[in-house]
C-alpha cells in the first residue's frame, strides 16, 4: 500500500518527528532545485539518496571508511542495479564479509549526516514539499545492525547547521567547489604560508566537503579560512555537476579537466524579493544565462546575506514588508564594497516619482514587472561588461536594454 501523503510548509524537523510509529518506507523531500529520499526501517533511518552530489558524496565517504576496497574493481550483473545502487553494493559486500558492521554503519551515518544538513540548508532558502510512501528499500538488502534512530542523528546535525549559520555561512553550500580566480592578487594579499596552503587546498575540482575530507580538516574551519579570499573575489565558489557512474561498474568517470575552465568566473546575481515565484523565475533565467543566483525572500536578512555573498549585480523588489527596495539600496550604498555594484529596482509600477526616488537612493537601473528573460539577460550582460560608475543615471528598462 502506497500512502502518497504529501505536505507543504512544514519544518523538516517536525516532519521527521511526526512520522508514523515504526514506519517502514521512504520520505521524499523536494525543493524547486533538488530531491532527496530518506529510507526508513521500523522507524529508523536506513539510507538516503539524492541531492546535488550523490555520487561524489558516496565516493568521498567510501574513501574515508572503506579504502581497503576499490569500487572500480567491483562488478555486478546488470540486473543487480537498484535505485539504491550504493546501498546494494554495501549489502552484498557485507554478506560476503568484505565489509565489517562498523564500516557500513560509519558510511550510513556519514551519508545521512550530509543529506540531513543539505536539507536543513535548503529549507532556509526554499520551500520544501514532502511525500511519504511505504515503498522503500528491499527488505532483503537492509542491514539491521546499521539502521540509525532519528533522535540519535538529528540533534547533532541541527547543532552543525546552527554553527554554520552563526559563522555567517548560511548562503554557502559545502557542495560548492572553490577555484582561484585571481592568482597574482591572491599571492600579494596572502602571506607566503597561507598562499601555499591555499594552492594545495583549492584545485577547482573538489568541493569544500571533499577538500576537508582529503586534508582531514573540519569543514567549517576550512571554509572560514577561505572566506576572506572568497569575499574579495580572489577565490570563487562554483557549482559543478555530479560525477557519473561508469557503465557496468560502481566506479566514477574520470575527473573532467578543468584546467582551462577553472579560471572562468561565473557572476553571482542576487535578488531580494518576498515573492517566491519571482525568485524562482529569475533563478531559471540566470541559470540559463550561465550565472549563479542567490534568491533572498526575507528583507530583514537581505543586507547580511548580500554582504556575505558579495554578488556582482543586485535586483531589489520595490514593495516588501518591513524593509523595501529603496531602504535596502540606501543601506547597500553605505557599504564601501557596494558603492559601484549595479543595483536594479524591480517594480510593477513604472511611475516617474518612483524612478526619481530610485535614482536618489543610488539605484543603477529600474525594471518593471513582469520581467522578460531576454531583457533581463541583456541587462545583466551589459552591466557585467560595462560596470556603472557611482554617478550613473537611472534609465528605463526599455532604453537600458
Amino acid at each position: 500500500m502506497n500512502t502518497n501523503e504529501s505536505s507543504k510548509n512544514k519544518l523538516f524537523n517536525s516532519v521527521l518527528n511526526k512520522l508514523p510509529n515504526q514506519f517502514t518506507g521512504k520520505l521524499e523531500v523536494k525543493s524547486s532545485r533538488q530531491i532527496w529520499t530518506l529510507f526508513f526501517c521500523i522507524g529508523r533511518l536506513a539510507w538516503a539518496i539524492g541531492g546535488a552530489h550523490y555520487n561524489r558524496r558516496f565516493h568521498k565517504i567510501w574513501h574515508q571508511f572503506c579504502s581497503n576496497i576499490s569500487l572500480d574493481k567491483i562488478k555486478f550483473r546488470e540486473g543487480d542495479y537498484a535505485i539504491c545502487y550504493y546501498y546494494h553494493i554495501m549489502s552484498v559486500l557485507y554478506r560476503r564479509k568484505s565489509l565489517t558492521t562498523p564500516q557500513v554503519k560509519a558510511v550510513v551515518l556519514a551519508n545521512l549526516k550530509e543529506v540531513l544538513f543539505d536539507i536543513l540548508q535548503e529549507q532556509s532558502q526554499q520551500e520544501l514539499t514532502y511525500n511519504l510512501s511505504d515503498t522503500g528499500l528491499d527488505k532483503s538488502l537492509i542491514i539491521m545492525s546499521t539502521v540509525i534512530q532519528v533522535e540519535n542523528v538529528l540533534p547533532p546535525i541541527n547543532k552543525l547547521w546552527l554553527e554554520w549559520q552563526k559563522s555567517n555561512l548560511a548562503a554557502y553550500s559545502p557542495n560548492l567547489v572553490p577555484a582561484i580566480t585571481k592568482d597574482k592578487q591572491l599571492q600579494k594579499v596572502a602571506k607566503n604560508n597561507s598562499y601555499n596552503t591555499i594552492k594545495k587546498l583549492v584545485d577547482a575540482k573538489h568541493s569544500l566537503r571533499e577538500t576537508a575530507a582529503l586534508v582531514n580538516k573540519d569543514l567549517r574551519q576550512l571554509t572560514l579560512f577561505l572566506m576572506p579570499y572568497i569575499k574579495n573575489k580572489l577565490i570563487d565558489l562554483q557549482e559543478v555537476p555530479d560525477k557519473k557512474r561508469l557503465k557496468g561498474s560502481p566506479g566514477l568517470e574520470p575527473d573532467i579537466d578543468t584546467s582551462t575552465s577553472s579560471t572562468k568566473y561565473q557572476a553571482l546575481i542576487a535578488c531580494v524579493d518576498d515573492s517566491k515565484e519571482m525568485c524562482y523565475l529569475l533563478e531559471k533565467i540566470m541559470n540559463k544565462g550561465g550565472y549563479r543566483f542567490l534568491g533572498i525572500q526575507d528583507s530583514i536578512k537581505a543586507l547580511v546575506m548580500i554582504i556575505e555573498a558579495k554578488p556582482d549585480i543586485i535586483f531589489l523588489d520595490l514593495m516588501m514588508p518591513i524593509a523595501n527596495g529603496y531602504e535596502i539600496c540606501t543601506q547597500l550604498r553605505r557599504v564601501p564594497m557596494f558603492e559601484n555594484t549595479p543595483i536594479v529596482i524591480l517594480t510593477g509600477n513604472d511611475g516617474v516619482v518612483d524612478r526619481v526616488r530610485a535614482k536618489m537612493v543610488g539605484a543603477t537601473g529600474y525594471l518593471t514587472k513582469p520581467v522578460e528573460p531576454k531583457k533581463v539577460l541583456a541587462l545583466v550582460k551589459r552591466y557585467l561588461q560595462n560596470p556603472p560608475s557611482g554617478d550613473s543615471e537611472i534609465k528605463s528598462d526599455e532604453s537600458d536594454l
